[in-house]
C-alpha cells in the first residue's frame, strides 16, 4: 500500500503526458513507429521479468510493474470522465432571476444543457448504482433486490413519504417502514464491515462518525443495529396554560 501511495504521489508531481504516447495518422500508417516500439519493448521486458522470476521478491516486482501499468491506464481513463463533484448544483442557482425563467435553474435541466446526461440516464431504481463513483457503494446498491431498489430509490432519492409510496405500491405504510428499516440495516452493516477493514488514517470525518455511532448501537442491539435518521428533532414541550 505504501508503494502504491508513493507511485501515485510521483505521478501527481510528474504527470505522464498520455497524448505523447498516442500515434499520429502518419505513425499509424507506418509499418513501425517509435511509440509502438516503446510499448512493445515495455511489454517484452515485463514478460522476461515474469519468466526470470524465482523468488517471492521477484514476483512482487513483476506484480508492481503490472500494477503500475494498471494505474496509468486508470489514470488515463479518469482524465476523460465527466464527474460533477460533491458541490450540489443548487448552490449555483440564481436567487432572483429577472430574465431567465426559474425552471431553467432546475439542476436536471442545467445538466442537460451542459451535456452531462449521466445523472438523467441513471435516474431510475435499476440504474441508480451508476450514480456513485465509489465501486463498493455502487456494488452494494446493485446487489439489492428489485423491491428494495424501488423502495430505496423513492424514499432516498425522490424523497417520497412512506405514506405516498405505500399508496403507489398498494401496501400499508407500516410495511414500507419495515422495508426501509431492513434496507438500512443491510446497507449499514455492509458499510460498517467495509470501513472496519480500511486503515484508520484513510477514513474521512463522516466515516469515523458513522463507525462511532454504529458501534454504540451495535453493542445494544447486536445484529439488528440500524441508525435511524427520522424523528431526530425533539418534540416541543406543550406550554402550560395559566
Amino acid at each position: 500500500r505504501l508503494a502504491e501511495l508513493e507511485s501515485e504521489l510521483e505521478q501527481d508531481e510528474h504527470p505522464v503526458n498520455y497524448d505523447a504516447e498516442l500515434e499520429t495518422e502518419e505513425e499509424e500508417a507506418a509499418p513501425v513507429s517509435d511509440k509502438r516500439l516503446k510499448r512493445e519493448i515495455r511489454a517484452e521486458s515485463i514478460r522476461r521479468l515474469e519468466e526470470a522470476a524465482r523468488t517471492e521478491k521477484d514476483f512482487w516486482t513483476v506484480v508492481e510493474e503490472w500494477n503500475k501499468l494498471d494505474r496509468n491506464r486508470e489514470r488515463r481513463e479518469r482524465d476523460h470522465e465527466n464527474l460533477r463533484g460533491d458541490v450540489p448544483l443548487e448552490y449555483q442557482v440564481v436567487p432572483e432571476p429577472k430574465l431567465i425563467p426559474r425552471w431553467m435553474n432546475n439542476p436536471a435541466y442545467r445538466q442537460l444543457m451542459a451535456g452531462d446526461f449521466l445523472d438523467v440516464l441513471f435516474d431510475c431504481p435499476y440504474e441508480m448504482h451508476q450514480l456513485s463513483a465509489d465501486p463498493f457503494i455502487s456494488g452494494m446498491i446493485e446487489n439489492l433486490s428489485e423491491e428494495h431498489k424501488e423502495v430505496l430509490y423513492f424514499l432516498s432519492l425522490r424523497l417520497y413519504s412512506t405514506t405516498r409510496l405505500a399508496a403507489i405500491r398498494g401496501e400499508s405504510d407500516r410495511n414500507i417502514r419495515k422495508l426501509r428499516k431492513t434496507i438500512r440495516k443491510k446497507l449499514q452493516r455492509q458499510m460498517y464491515d467495509h470501513l472496519c477493514g480500511k486503515p484508520e488514517h484513510s477514513l474521512t470525518l463522516r466515516e469515523r462518525q458513522f463507525l462511532e455511532e454504529y458501534s454504540k448501537i451495535a453493542k445494544k442491539q447486536g445484529k439488528d443495529a440500524v441508525i435511524r435518521r427520522e424523528n431526530k428533532t425533539k418534540r416541543r414541550k406543550k406550554k402550560k396554560r395559566p
